[in-house]
């Protein structure tokens, strides 16, 4: 069903079916049981779309699918967003106001992995439903809280892997390399970093020479690159763990005159991005379909509104945006 419906939402690739298999009814910690109560109409559900920022383009897109599964179920959606992607202070704040306007379901993207668990487990024991987005809930953390939410979103690993192999291969298996990294520790920026090296670890003549975050921001990734390419004048490639970082790095290789030099592989394929792989500033940027993301979290949470059964995990399909397709 699920893909049924993202498939007629417009998305460029469809979601895939690794999740195909029915997840076990949700549990009570879950707060998914359905009620005795006569279940609400439509119009009167009301679904928060809790962001890390609305300044990234990419988290735009996902709100942009929400929006679109909202409008055709015909249910209230409220986003809300944190000022930055590091604030995770001030999202927990948006939570805890969903929770006090007795919001029927919580669709979040969580800025800090585990420091979001305590306000999700407030959330169920209120009776709203939660669904995961995009940076997944550390379980660990979920577990040793007594909670468990479905999630919904890409293989950050398989999409670090598929960008540190697309690079490798561009330098013809050679060479050094750097990774800027997201926000250390939280699941999305460390599954990027994990699959990227294991990537080049197929390589023995690939050397990864740094490896540095910049918390998914430009400026702060402008800087980086700047001192990774002082320390390292011969570097050959770069992988940023999104693409915002990579419009940083990009800024910083341009500026020490080696653009078509140092290789740039990102990740999140911003109309920005493909900009610059036809430009010859990028080599690639993996497409994660953030629609189908925000799409999908809102259709699970009405299904689970509805005492449905939803997976406990589905991902949408990746795909690497390189110059032979960006067009």
């Amino acid at each position: 069903m699920a893909g049924a419906l993202l498939g007629g939402c417009g998305n460029n690739s469809a979601p895939s079916s690794s999740a195909a298999a029915p997840a076990p009814a949700p549990s009570s910690s879950q707060a998914a049981e359905p009620s005795s109560e006569a279940p609400k109409e439509n119009k009167d559900i009301t679904v928060g779309l809790v962001m890390k920022t609305l300044t990234n383009p990419y988290f735009i897109s996902i709100e942009e699918g929400a929006k679109k599964a909202a409008d055709e179920f015909g249910i209230k959606l409220d986003s809300k967003a944190a000022q930055e992607e590091t604030s995770v202070e001030q999202q927990i704040a948006i939570v805890e106001d969903m929770i006090a306007k007795k919001y029927d379901a919580i669709c979040i993207a969580p800025s800090g992995s585990k420091e979001i668990v305590p306000v999700i487990k407030k959330a169920q024991e209120a009776g709203i439903v939660v669904i995961n987005i995009d940076n997944r809930v550390d379980i660990d953390a979920a577990a040793q809280a007594g909670i468990s939410v479905p999630y919904v979103g890409a293989s950050n690993y398989d999409g670090g892997y598929l960008a540190g192999k697309y690079l490798a291969e561009q330098l013809g298996g050679k060479g050094k390399v750097a990774i800027i990294e997201g926000i250390q520790g939280v699941d999305n920026a460390e599954g990027r970093k994990n699959g990227s090296n294991a990537a080049f670890a197929e390589y023995p003549d690939i050397e990864v020479v740094a490896s540095q975050s910049a918390n998914w921001e430009t400026e702060e990734a402008l800087n980086v690159m700047t001192n990774i390419l002082q320390a390292n004048p011969d570097l050959n490639g770069v992988f940023c763990a999104n693409d915002m970082m990579a419009f940083g790095a990009v800024q910083a290789i341009e500026a020490k005159g080696l653009t078509g030099k140092v290789l740039v592989a990102a990740y999140d394929a911003l109309d920005q991005a493909k900009q610059y792989i036809k430009e010859g500033k990028m080599i690639s940027t993996v497409d994660q379909n953030p629609v189908g993301v925000g799409y999908t979290g809102v259709q699970f949470a009405l299904d689970v509104l509805n005492g449905k059964e939803v997976p406990d995990e589905f991902m949408v399909e990746l795909s690497n945006v390189t110059a032979d397709n960006v067009g």
